[in-house]
């Protein structure tokens, strides 16, 4: 049942995201909407993967031994991670749909599409999907070597 109501209120945000994006904004108004909701995707992420490393540390790490009520505190850690995860479906959305909203009107280019917008729907996907970021990004090597494995 929640999860039929968190749909329906998700693909509403969504639809209604697209429908003001088309309905007479320019592309300044469209692409300062992408940027607040990239920057709120990229500040629940790190929320998220803080509240989720203090979960891990109050359950195995030295926490564990330290604080007196670790499980219940361990608890409210990670109560308070699904709370972030669980709005963060209908964050993506949103930004998909100003997305394709600041496309059709040519108002992104491909290296801002690149460096605002798709980090922040990947970050979105990483906290649906429970994946942690990776610690280093491959090394690119430019020459006639074959690619590297990452470290």
């Amino acid at each position: 049942m929640k999860a039929v109501l968190l749909f329906t209120v998700v693909a509403a945000m969504a639809s209604a995201s697209v429908v003001n994006a088309q309905q007479g904004q320019n592309c300044d108004q469209i692409v300062g909407q992408i940027n607040n909701v990239a920057g709120t995707i990229n500040q629940s992420a790190t929320s998220y993967w803080a509240h989720r490393a203090n979960f891990v540390d109050l359950i195995f790490g030295p926490s564990s031994q330290v604080v007196p009520n670790a499980m219940q505190v361990a608890e409210q850690e990670k109560s308070q991670a699904d709370a972030v995860k669980a709005g963060m479906p209908g964050r993506v959305n949103s930004v998909k749909g100003l997305l394709r909203a600041a496309q059709v009107q040519g108002c992104l280019t491909p290296a801002e599409q690149s460096t605002v917008v798709e980090p922040s729907i990947k970050q979105g996907k990483r906290v649906n999907f429970d994946q942690f970021p990776p610690a280093t990004e491959p090394e690119e090597l430019i020459s006639p070597a074959p690619p590297r494995m990452p470290r």
